[in-house]
């Protein structure tokens, strides 16, 4: 990628307007571009949007500015990026078109073949400003977590990198959530992926193994636990899903990436991508980037406030399962207004993580400018971003992503619709 002409436009420019998306990826992706450009003296403006939209370009136009930076968002709605303006796009969803109008200079991996996450892209970009931006690589190794790229392509050049530097450290543990900052016993009974379905079982188990649960007046976490200790819980924690028969007992275990510069709160890479992506759903966008700034006050409150809106649409959605359109290859979740359209994507992303899931899961909510659609597969020979953008533009709408990860806009109303034509439109792909 070549990011000189992006640099020349973003010296000459004085005041500049970054827009980028509302998940983690977008929300690292501009916390790396307005620091590594007020670091160069320029008046920075950050406008964090749902998705491209006509309704958003106009805002857009009405922001008077030197130079537009379009981060983790741009390419899949060329034709209505500005053709009057100063335009760099910083992007790694799939392109719209080939064909980029003079006036934008449009950076994306996919074009070379590459894979990298949007703020992976922002991050190379700051570093073509100045070298001395390499701390800001902590943000574009949150962001490929936050997109579940971390391990893959260009991505991982990103990690090591960061673990060079002495910024993260990195190491095998379990696959649980919270490795820092939550209680152990309670990572346990959380994880889909080990065999322990309460807290109390969990509690037993660990003392059978005589681990000591309690240190300096508190449940120990993960990471409090002493080297020895945590191999003898691996063991014996893939013993007992060896034992249980689980379908893939590999996936007891996964990376851990801690951020050793940051502060105990936030170190847990893991963590923070969910915090990140838990303020961006809830539009909270001034105070996340309050929390990238080192004020943590409030993001207890705001992640009891994300867990409870998760938990009201996965209740709703097991209720009503039976109800769903279904075929051999996909179930189509019609959420209606029974779920925030900000939430309906991780309820998508957290369902076909279950095993009796379809190969594809499609989720559709309503909101107050349309029905917003959030597509996952687990199907290799299903390209999502191909079939999405085409159903939702043969409704009047728009959409795109990635093979197996995409989402959309269509009309209140064209719901019964929609479903229809990717019934169709997913028919040539098997499972």
């Amino acid at each position: 990628m070549d990011f000189k002409e992006a640099v020349q436009k973003t010296r000459n420019a004085k005041k500049i307007l970054v827009v980028s998306h509302y998940d983690c990826d977008g929300i690292c992706s501009a916390k790396i571009l307005s620091e590594a450009l007020r670091r160069e003296g320029k008046i920075v403006e950050v406008m964090v949007a749902k998705e491209i939209s006509e309704e958003i370009i106009e805002k857009v136009k009405k922001i008077e500015s030197d130079l537009i930076i379009f981060s983790d968002l741009g390419s899949g709605y060329l034709s209505l990026i500005p053709k009057d303006r100063n335009i760099v796009i910083l992007d790694h969803h799939e392109p719209e078109t080939p064909e980029v109008s003079p006036n934008i200079t449009h950076i994306n991996p996919c074009t070379e073949g590459k894979t990298l996450c949007g703020s992976g892209v922002c991050y190379c970009f700051a570093k073509g400003l100045s070298k001395n931006n390499f701390d800001l690589v902590d943000f574009a190794v949150v962001g490929s977590i936050g997109d579940n790229q971390v391990q893959e392509g260009e991505n991982k050049n990103i990690v090591d990198e960061a673990e060079k530097l002495g910024r993260l450290q990195t190491e095998k543990g379990l696959n649980i959530f919270g490795h820092v900052n939550r209680p152990l016993s309670r990572s346990l009974m959380n994880s889909n992926h080990i065999p322990l379905k309460s807290e109390s079982e969990a509690i037993q188990f660990l003392r059978e193994l005589n681990i000591e649960i309690n240190g300096n007046g508190k449940i120990k976490s993960y990471c409090d636990l002493a080297d020895r200790e945590k191999e003898i819980l691996k063991n014996e924690i893939l013993k007992e899903a060896l034992r249980q028969d689980l379908a893939e007992p590999s996936k007891v275990f996964s990376n851990i990436y801690i951020l050793t510069q940051k502060p105990k709160k936030i170190m847990d890479a893991q963590e923070l991508s969910t915090t990140l992506n838990a303020f961006g759903r809830l539009e909270k966008f001034d105070e996340v980037f309050e929390v990238l700034s080192g004020n943590l006050e409030k993001i207890d409150e705001v992640m009891y406030e994300y867990r409870q809106k998760i938990s009201s649409g996965l209740s709703w959605l097991n209720k009503n399962l039976p109800s769903f359109p279904t075929d051999e290859l996909a179930m189509y979740i019609d959420a209606k207004n029974n779920v925030d359209e900000n939430i309906i994507g991780t309820i998508v992303s957290i369902y076909i993580n279950n095993a009796e899931s379809r190969p594809v899961v499609i989720g559709l909510a309503e909101g107050k400018e349309g029905i917003k659609i959030s597509a996952r597969s687990k199907n290799d020979k299903v390209d999502l971003d191909e079939v999405i953008s085409r159903v939702c533009a043969e409704c009047g709408g728009y959409g795109g992503g990635h093979p197996k990860a995409a989402g959309g806009k269509i009309a209140l109303g064209k719901a019964g619709e929609f479903i229809e034509k990717m019934q169709k439109g997913l028919k040539g792909h098997s499972c």
